[in-house]
């Protein structure tokens, strides 16, 4: 019985686990393709003086150890005036600075753009969500996103 149990528990946080991952996410979604959508994305940042660190293209890594998936590319970047002062009242911040967002083509073939909900983030790490940096960095990466978004 506790065998049953105990595995009966396992499937059920197997089954519960994609749920849980979209919680504390941001999704959106267009037509464009993604690796349209990452150049348009890339070039919105750079014209608004956001840092581009780095374009990692996931498909391109999996070719790399022979193995296929649909496109799929992380853009890390950042402004650090806006993150500073985040890092300034939470230096764990660091850890999820400089901001990331994943571009992936879906099952429906759309290209879905994701990111971490900075509210979730900022509590992890114990920034007041009333803080002036946390609104700034909220409200640009909306934009930033929605620009790009269809």
């Amino acid at each position: 019985m506790r065998a049953f149990a105990l595995s009966s528990l396992f499937a059920l946080s197997i089954l519960a686990t994609p749920a849980l991952a979209m919680e504390g996410m941001i999704h959106q979604t267009t037509t464009t393709g993604v690796a349209d959508t990452v150049d348009a994305f890339t070039g919105v940042l750079e014209s608004k003086g956001a840092t581009v660190f780095a374009v990692v293209d996931h498909a391109k890594g999996a070719e790399k150890a022979d193995m296929e998936m649909s496109p799929a590319t992380l853009v890390i970047f950042g402004n650090p005036k806006i993150g500073t002062p985040l890092m300034q009242a939470a230096p764990t911040m660091g850890l999820d600075l400089p901001l990331r967002v994943l571009f992936y083509e879906g099952e429906d073939g759309k290209t879905h753009i994701v990111y971490h909900d900075l509210d979730a983030v900022a509590a992890q790490h114990g920034v007041p969500a009333d803080h002036p940096a946390l609104a700034k960095a909220k409200g640009a990466l909306s934009k930033l996103t929605g620009a790009v978004a269809k």
